[in-house]
C-alpha cells in the first residue's frame, strides 16, 4: 500500500489557516485507520513534519486530534467564508 504524503491544494490550506486564526468551525472527515469519521471541529495549528503537513484539532466532544492533511477533508463549503 502506498501511503505516501500527498500535499493538498493551496486554497484548501488556506482555508484551515484562516479557520486557526478565525476560531471559525469546520465540519470535516477524516481517515482514522479503516474508519472514517466526520464531525465539526475547532483548528488549533498546522504543523510540516518530515515531509508531510498534519492539522491540529479539537473535535465536538473535545478531544485533540493530530490528522495528516490528506486524510482530512472539509465537509461544509460555507464555512470559513
Amino acid at each position: 500500500m502506498d501511503d505516501a504524503y500527498r500535499p493538498i491544494a493551496c486554497a484548501l490550506q488556506d482555508r484551515f489557516e484562516r479557520a486557526a486564526i478565525t476560531g471559525t468551525a469546520l465540519t470535516v472527515a477524516w481517515r482514522d485507520g479503516a474508519r472514517y469519521i466526520q464531525d465539526q471541529v475547532r483548528v488549533l495549528d498546522l504543523e510540516t513534519s518530515r515531509g508531510a503537513e498534519y492539522l491540529h484539532f479539537r473535535d465536538s466532544r473535545g478531544a485533540h486530534h493530530r490528522i495528516r492533511l490528506d486524510y482530512v477533508t472539509i465537509l461544509d463549503e460555507m464555512s470559513g467564508g
